[in-house]
């Protein structure tokens, strides 16, 4: 019943435009100009401009990153990073198509999906749904993230795995996977989401690894996760460093309202978007390229993140 209602609320936007239309013929037939008017007129511009415009535009964003010393610096890791997907009640996979051709322009080594595929997901056609990612041509690596577990409804996360594991995303949740790209051993290692999943903070334990590795990478889809790791770190010593932990999460607010949209981030910490160094690790926080709640984004682009990591 949720899914049908943000359904016929998100379709529900386009009664702006011949609102719109009433407004100026309204506006055109008095002599005065009327204040009121002017006010709806510039209200509904910007609904039109936050559910129609700047949603659908995936905005590519490239940032630098060094992870080691300036003179130990020897190689270079192109990641691209898209997370909040939230396909379903808003997004489809017409969305997902055209963030995946971007991607395959960018031609990254790796490419990282740090939770929340899904939005009032209809479970009975994931596959089709997500499809469009088989052809990311790089390695995919990816979380689940806390809508993932189904919102207000049954736990789709099981059947949201194996589906994106057919569809050849490398699912990380709790997990290690180490890989060989540019003459480098690369581990990357998971977590499940902090607020529904249950992380499993000892596969950060350095006894589980022998090799020889050049780079480390932690996913997270909550940020907060690096107090809790913190905490469990602090207890157990035998904690690998990881160079750069990938979130996603707060979506930067969503709509950016001078002020205002820093109360809504659902973080506990103050989590935003981009850098953050905090207990010695470099974290990312990409805003994301979906919507939840309301079917709007306002001064605050999708984006695909490109980090050219050097190490």
């Amino acid at each position: 019943m949720t899914r049908i209602i943000l359904i016929i609320f998100y379709y529900s936007f386009y009664l702006l435009f011949p609102f719109l239309g009433f407004l100026f013929w309204k506006l055109f037939q008095n002599k005065k100009t009327s204040i009121e008017i002017i006010i709806l007129i510039i209200i509904s511009l910007f609904l039109i401009w936050s559910r129609f415009i700047e949603p659908s535009y995936l905005n590519v964003k490239k940032y630098d990153l060094s992870v080691k010393e300036k003179e130990l610096l020897s190689k270079e890791l192109k990641l691209v990073i898209i997370s909040d997907l939230h396909l379903g009640a808003y997004n489809n996979n017409f969305f997902l198509k055209r963030a995946v051709k971007k991607i395959n322009k960018i031609n990254p080594d790796i490419v990282i999906i740090p939770g929340d595929f899904s939005y009032y997901l209809n479970d009975k056609n994931i596959y089709s749904i997500f499809l469009e990612l088989k052809n990311i041509k790089a390695i995919k690596l990816a979380v689940l993230g806390n809508h993932d577990y189904g919102k207000g409804e049954k736990d789709i996360s099981q059947k949201l795995t194996s589906n994106l594991e057919m569809l050849g995303v490398l699912m990380l949740d709790n997990k290690i996977k180490t890989i060989e790209i540019n003459n480098s051993i690369i581990r990357l290692v998971g977590l499940e989401d902090i607020w529904v999943g249950s992380p499993d903070y000892s596969v950060l334990e350095k006894n589980d690894f022998n090799e020889q590795i050049d780079l480390s990478l932690l996913i997270a889809h909550n940020p907060d996760t690096i107090y809790d790791i913190k905490d469990y770190c602090s207890e157990n010593k035998n904690c690998f460093h990881s160079d750069l932990m990938i979130s996603g999460h707060t979506h930067a607010g969503q709509i950016r309202l001078p002020w205002l949209y820093k109360h809504i981030i659902p973080s506990a910490y103050g989590f935003n978007k981009g850098f953050y160094n905090i207990f010695e690790t470099n974290i990312f926080v990409t805003p994301g390229i979906g919507n939840v709640v309301l079917p709007l984004r306002l001064f605050n682009f999708p984006e695909i993140s490109i980090i050219n990591l050097k190490y």
